[in-house]
């Protein structure tokens, strides 16, 4: 570990520290010390150190049990919500309620449709949707499969986040689906506000729930800002300003470079399955000068 004393008001020791001090914990399992030091190497000078490690300080990283957890507050709410348009929240659990205790015929799926007979079974909507199947006992079907949903049906479409909504309003838009009876519902472990605003406006006979809410303030851009207001940041150039100079000399990136993610959304955010390439570039990026600190 660097021996970098504290400049001003920032302790740049005492954040790589806890940035270790997370990993050793196994709040951030499987990131290893190891990658995370791979991935800071990366990083030239003092400017671009101090970037890297605000940006690992500052990362939000869920492990399968985190997001599990998340995922089932999404499910809950969703379970509820259908419970509430029968009028039995307060006589069935949620769960009993998935079981069929309340008459409804659960089944969840992933945001994505069959083609050619073949689903895709590496994509993480259909990760989360079998480790329901397995928890809950719902039934797992691609959405491709139904066209109709009898009045007993509920389906819900599950994936591990949702951040501009454009996958979601895609897949949504090509699922041969009548969606004002409202018997679709989507749950996610995380949503950015993008996202909710956006399905909202787009489908709203459609509820999405979320385990976790994701805010612009706990992204790239904002918390550059937050760095330099609060003396975090002392150099000349911005937060913004050196990240785009790294990002630049790492390119070009397999499939294209998009430095603040897709969509712009500048998400600090991973998963131990992988993350989302709505986060920033630098975090999943793949190029012959570039490793990612963790594999899309």
């Amino acid at each position: 570990m660097s021996q970098i004393p504290q400049i001003g008001g920032f302790d740049q020791l005492g954040v790589e520290r806890a940035v270790h001090a997370l990993s050793r914990s196994n709040v951030r399992a499987p990131l290893s010390i190891e990658r995370i030091k791979v991935w800071v190497k990366q990083f030239r000078g003092d400017e671009e150190k101090t970037l890297a490690w605000l940006i690992l300080r500052n990362l939000i990283f869920r492990t399968n049990e985190q997001l599990q957890s998340s995922m089932r507050q999404a499910l809950k709410q969703a379970t509820l919500h259908f419970l509430d348009e029968i009028g039995q929240r307060r006589t069935v659990a949620w769960t009993d309620a998935l079981k069929g205790a309340a008459g409804l015929e659960f089944c969840c799926g992933p945001p994505s449709l069959v083609q050619y007979g073949m689903g895709q079974p590496g994509k993480s909507g259909d990760l989360i949707a079998r480790a329901i199947n397995q928890r809950y006992g719902i039934k797992k079907e691609f959405p491709s499969g139904i066209n109709v949903l009898s009045e007993k049906e509920r389906f819900i479409v599950v994936d591990d986040g949702t951040y501009t909504g454009v996958q979601l309003e895609t897949f949504l838009r090509n699922w041969d689906l009548d969606y004002s009876s409202g018997r679709v519902a989507i749950a996610v472990g995380m949503a950015h506000q993008t996202a909710c605003g956006y399905l909202h406006t787009q489908f709203p006979q459609v509820r999405l729930f979320h385990g976790e809410l994701l805010t612009p303030e706990i992204c790239f851009a904002a918390l550059s800002q937050k760095w330099v207001d609060t003396k975090q940041w002392q150099y000349d150039k911005t937060p913004i300003e050196v990240y785009a100079e790294v990002h630049k000399r790492a390119q070009p990136f397999n499939g294209g470079n998009e430095g603040n993610g897709f969509g712009g959304i500048g998400a600090l955010v991973a998963f131990s399955h992988g993350v989302p390439d709505d986060s920033i570039q630098l975090l999943w990026g793949v190029s012959e000068t570039w490793k990612p600190l963790v594999e899309r």
